[in-house]
């Protein structure tokens, strides 16, 4: 068996001999990655022991925090992100120039001081070689990395989504980007009316209400979409129109597929009738042309559309009936005593082909739709078939258990009749025997 193996720092002295020849010499920016001899211990900080002193808990909270951070356990110490000589007991010559302090980089600074490390694979492969390095090159592509290269100052940067101090790892449930947290980071600013000015800020409220947050939050599904699975994180955008199928099919792939076969395809997208954040379970009564139908938002009385939505909805609906009459009758006849196991196997074959043909359905096109109802009628049928003839069975059961109990009513009746016979027989004797015995005349 193979035991997992815990990468170790080389010694301080190899770190140093590496670093000379180059190898982890970062410019990302106009900053380069922290060396070992510029990472003291916590302990041995001034930062540290200046800020835990401090009374304004802006200054001394971060220091607090930063005891559960991320980058605190591999060794990062204030100097690294801030600048600074946390040797120095005199404030200002901690922080002079001299010393590159550069205090909370904000905005494209903040990410170049990020990138600085994370961009650079030769140095992540230090800590995490499994993570990427192009975080900073695709956050440059999203709405929040284009505004901030249009000059806009308030958007959301790396701190913003991941904290400043008290960084956790993504996997750490006590991370504002672990899956179910994602929605309520987002939300800070993306529900915030102040922050927003004109644009919407009824997301997160809407997918709260939807089936995606339900399968998030309430049955513990890790793995249904929050904010960044369809908008991505580093590089978040709003999807476009013409990419919100794709979006959408990276989970539901075979819905994507039936509907590019569509010629809805052509003109608009999921979200038409599904809707975006406030996405519910999808419902039979939403097709078709009956009250609460999508289908008649388009389609109007008399077109194509509205007939063939009728068509597939009465074809559903038909399968629907039939299997549950087929059900009944099933469980029916396995209350009576008998076995069913072929006919609940062919039920639920008929329940898969009810499911394909809502599946199918995507491609609004009632030739590939109803080839796969007419199976499932022809599993009903086989299970209605089955039902009669074991209802038959049934009949001629009960019928033959009704005469086997009226033939042994009748023996037992003349068994008693023939019993009564014989105990007035004996009595007649008995009593004959004892007249004989009394003495002459009495």
């Amino acid at each position: 068996m193979h035991t997992r193996r815990t990468w170790r720092r080389p010694a301080p002295h190899l770190w140093r001999a590496e670093r000379v020849l180059g190898v982890a010499v970062l410019v990302v920016g106009g900053f380069t990655a922290p060396a070992e001899a510029q990472r003291p211990a916590m302990a041995a900080s001034k930062c540290i022991e200046c800020h835990r002193t401090l009374p304004d808990a802006r200054f001394a909270t971060p220091v607090e925090r930063y005891e559960d951070d991320i980058h605190r356990g591999q060794g990062f110490s204030c100097v690294d992100c801030h600048g600074g000589d946390p040797t120095r007991d005199d404030k200002a010559a901690a922080k002079a120039p001299a010393t590159g302090y550069r205090g909370a980089p904000r905005g494209a600074a903040q990410i170049a001081m990020c990138a600085r490390c994370h961009s650079d694979a030769e140095f992540m492969r230090r800590y995490a070689p499994q993570q990427r390095v192009d975080q900073a090159t695709e956050y440059a592509t999203s709405i929040h990395g284009r505004r901030l290269a249009a000059g806009h100052g308030n958007v959301a940067t790396c701190t913003s989504c991941h904290g400043v101090h008290g960084i956790r790892s993504v996997g750490d449930a006590q991370s504002p980007v672990f899956p179910t947290n994602v929605a309520a980071t987002c939300g800070a600013c993306h529900a915030d009316p102040a922050h927003m000015g004109d644009l919407p800020t009824d997301q997160l409220a809407d997918y709260r209400t939807s089936t995606h947050f339900d399968a998030m939050t309430r049955r513990n599904d890790l793995s249904a979409p929050t904010c960044n699975d369809c908008h991505g994180n580093h590089g978040a955008a709003p999807p476009g129109i013409e990419d919100i199928g794709h979006v959408c099919a990276t989970c539901h792939a075979v819905f994507g597929t039936r509907f590019e076969a569509s010629v809805h395809s052509l003109i608009f997208s999921c979200v038409e009738c599904h809707g975006n954040h406030a996405i519910q379970p999808s419902r039979d009564e939403m097709l078709g042309i009956t009250e609460g139908a999508v289908c008649i938002t388009c389609h109007s009385e008399g077109e194509t559309g509205y007939e063939v939505a009728a068509r597939l909805r009465g074809g559903i609906e038909g399968l629907k009936v039939a299997v549950d009459a087929a059900e009944a009758l099933t469980a029916r006849i396995h209350n009576a005593g008998m076995q069913v196991a072929e006919q609940e196997l062919a039920l639920a074959e008929a329940r898969t082909r009810l499911t394909l043909a809502r599946t199918e359905m995507h491609t609004t096109d009632p030739e590939a739709v109803e080839p796969v109802l007419e199976e499932g009628h022809e599993l009903v049928r086989s299970v209605e078939a089955a039902g009669a003839v074991q209802l038959e069975e049934l009949r001629f059961r009960r019928v033959g258990l009704g005469i086997s109990l009226a033939a042994i009513l009748v023996v037992v009746v003349a068994l008693w009749l023939k019993v009564q016979q014989l105990d007035r027989r004996h009595r007649v004797g008995h009593h004959a025997a004892a007249v004989e015995r009394l003495p002459d005349g009495e």
